[in-house]
């Protein structure tokens, strides 16, 4: 679980520890949670473009990674078992090399945690070192590559969804919330079942199913009325999303524009839910008073300035 996580962007430096749940006040507070996300969400694939010179830190047990990116240069330090493997990228000379604890060219230096894979053999570099180092670096991905979700700035999930999409998870707008919760019906009842019992705390019932054909819908409904999914009250949908994307069970749940649609029922009913769960929510907020709201235990307010 990362327990720690620091942003730097054009010289301008901050950092969170972080709680069951962690909110972010300040300016830059959006910026801190994109980076966060693409950095954290690209382990083991390209380090993302944000276009500006920018640095990231995590810690997670006894791991650690840095990274530093400029126009001219890339550079990424895994620590592991308090051994550091450093590895440089230089764009314009499509340059890929490890610096530390070796020096040797390698395939790909501008992955997030790459793995070791030298492009021709070089004498002087031992296999069993390259191996070792891979093993620390497999450590690596597994303490840093945790499961993080990122929902917002705003969430509006649709009335309907094509049937034929494939399932790839809850999108960060929560469009696709239809499909999401066809799929848990399907495969977990048990988490289906919660989030149908979160909108009868809102005295509303919630049926999924096949709207029309190639079409799968959800609707919400008392006994006086029904209505489609995206004409639900603000509140209710975005508790909803939340809900959904905490029974995916991510290790790291970032919200971007938290306060967005929460009202203080909501406020209760996302209380109880975030003490059953184990993820840890990450969540930018632009009134400071919500935070009072929340009954959580072991939540956190940091200020932010980037």
């Amino acid at each position: 679980m990362v327990e720690y996580v620091e942003v730097g962007i054009d010289g301008k430096k901050d950092g969170v520890k972080l709680t069951s749940l962690t909110f972010l006040i300040g300016s830059g507070k959006s910026l801190f949670l994109e980076v966060v996300y693409r950095v954290l969400s690209n382990v083991g694939r390209k380090i993302p473009s944000i276009k500006r010179d920018w640095y990231f830190y995590a810690e997670s047990g006894g791991v650690s990674l840095s990274i530093s990116v400029n126009k001219s240069r890339y550079r990424q330090t895994i620590t592991t078992q308090g051994e550091e493997v450093v590895f440089e990228y230089i764009p314009s000379r499509k340059v890929h090399r490890i610096i530390k604890p070796i020096e040797t060219a390698v395939a790909a230096a501008n992955i997030v945690i790459p793995e070791i894979k030298t492009e021709e053999h070089v004498s002087i570099v031992a296999e069993e070192d390259i191996e070792r180092l891979n093993d620390l670096l497999t450590k690596a991905r597994r303490g840093i590559g945790v499961r993080v979700q990122m929902l917002g700035p705003y969430v509006s999930p649709m009335s309907l969804i094509d049937a034929d999409i494939k399932y790839s998870g809850l999108d960060r707008h929560g469009k696709n919330l239809p499909l999401v919760l066809s799929y848990l019906s399907l495969y977990s009842p048990a988490s289906y079942d919660y989030i149908r019992n979160i909108a009868k705390k809102f005295g509303f019932s919630l049926s999924v199913g096949v709207a029309k054909p190639g079409k799968v819908g959800v609707l919400i409904s008392t006994r006086a009325f029904k209505l489609p999914l995206a004409k639900a009250p603000c509140s209710l949908k975005y508790v909803l999303t939340i809900a959904t994307a905490l029974e995916l069970k991510p290790d790291l749940l970032i919200i971007d524009n938290f306060d967005y649609c929460l009202t203080r029922k909501a406020v209760e009913i996302l209380s109880t839910i975030l003490r059953q769960k184990d993820t840890r929510v990450m969540a930018e907020i632009h009134n400071e008073e919500i935070a009072d709201w929340f009954n959580i235990p072991n939540k956190n307010i940091v200020s932010i300035d980037l």
